[in-house]
């Protein structure tokens, strides 16, 4: 097949396109095994390639073509085998209509500490249950990293949290559960956390369902927003500064398994940057058979770059949130508070 351009050229590639290309192909044949039994070769890549109709659009669609070609002229195949793959990637798949922005580019993806402060204490010195909850979702949510419907099915065997993936099911998790270790957490708030889940699972079924729930504390949260004079925080917001925190002090492939994705891709791309998480110290992290799961190279995230110096928390009364969020009204003991705010992390700064 004549593989001459619109000007009657034959198109060239440099190494460094030709080595991201390579590197792009390896991505997609980890995910096409991962969603298709029998994608175990160059034409078994092509071919899932070319059904996703609606997935990507024209602009990804032509870099996994252009990727798909590469690999296709690399290997040993025959000429009509060669030809006919060609020919069924020229055609390739129908593009994503345009619609509605993804919930994750619809979603603030930041949130300064002192906002942060400003919302919590508002919601930790109510005792409307519904406040009682905001403040459980705040302060795990940008320790434990968890989607908002992932708290539901979330389950404690000791130190160690066991969280139903929530988009397992499209092979964009590793996994069909995940494990984070929170034994770096005081006895006191995983005894919160464990009350916390109960409460909101009972919440959940007064409710009468999950989302009916969350979409009643997600307005709470926004009227929260609102009286403190700040921009609109989501609860998936509080996932995002998290998994950006957790960039400063984990690698790529610890934050993919974190999260609960398949590919360390993910986290970078459509996540909150590094530089919009909190400079603290990170308690959390997920267990070794989560992280094998998640698929892609390991590679450190770049230093990081402030136009301001960013410095940990005062050892000072006032510090965070030590005694002036108190327990959200869970009638459990509240933990001394040290000269040393790093002694065991984060999460004790939020009760």
């Amino acid at each position: 097949m004549d593989r001459r351009d619109c000007t009657g050229r034959l198109p060239s590639r440099s190494a460094q396109t030709t080595a991201a290309y390579e590197g792009r192909y390896h991505q997609l044949y980890g995910q096409a095994v991962r969603e298709r039994i029998g994608a175990s070769d160059v034409a078994g890549v092509v071919e899932w390639f070319c059904d996703q109709h609606g997935r990507w659009a024209q602009s990804t669609i032509r870099q996994y073509r252009a990727t798909l070609m590469q690999r296709v002229e690399w290997e040993n195949l025959h000429a009509d085998a060669r030809d006919w793959l060609e020919g069924r990637l020229r055609k390739g798949p129908e593009p994503k209509r345009k619609g509605p922005r993804k919930t994750s580019a619809r979603k603030r993806k930041s949130l300064p500490r002192e906002e942060f402060k400003r919302i919590a204490l508002v919601t930790s010195q109510s005792e409307h249950p519904d406040d009682r909850l905001l403040t459980g979702l705040l302060s795990f949510g940008v320790v434990l990293c968890l989607r908002p419907g992932e708290y539901h099915s979330a389950r404690l065997s000791d130190s160690t949290l066991i969280v139903q993936n929530a988009k397992a099911s499209n092979g964009r998790a590793n996994g069909l559960e995940r494990q984070i270790d929170i034994s770096g957490l005081r006895e006191v708030t995983i005894s919160e956390l464990r009350t916390f889940l109960e409460l909101l699972r009972k919440a959940a079924q007064a409710a009468g369902s999950i989302k009916r729930l969350h979409n009643r504390l997600a307005a709470r949260l926004a009227r929260r927003c609102k009286r403190v004079g700040i921009r609109r925080v989501s609860l998936y917001t509080l996932r995002h500064v998290g998994l950006a925190t957790a960039k400063n002090s984990m690698s790529p492939v610890e934050v993919a398994a974190a999260a609960g994705h398949a590919s360390v891709r993910t986290a970078v791309t459509s996540y909150a940057k590094k530089r919009f998480g909190w400079k603290i110290k990170w308690v959390c992290r997920p267990l070794p058979v989560s992280i094998a799961a998640v698929g892609g190279i390991n590679k450190t995230f770049r230093p990081r770059q402030s136009p301001t110096p960013v410095e940990y928390f005062p050892a000072t009364e006032d510090a965070f949130l030590p005694d002036w969020v108190p327990s959200p009204g869970w009638d459990l003991p509240e933990p001394d508070i040290d000269d040393d705010p790093d002694r065991d992390g984060f999460a004790p700064r939020f009760f």
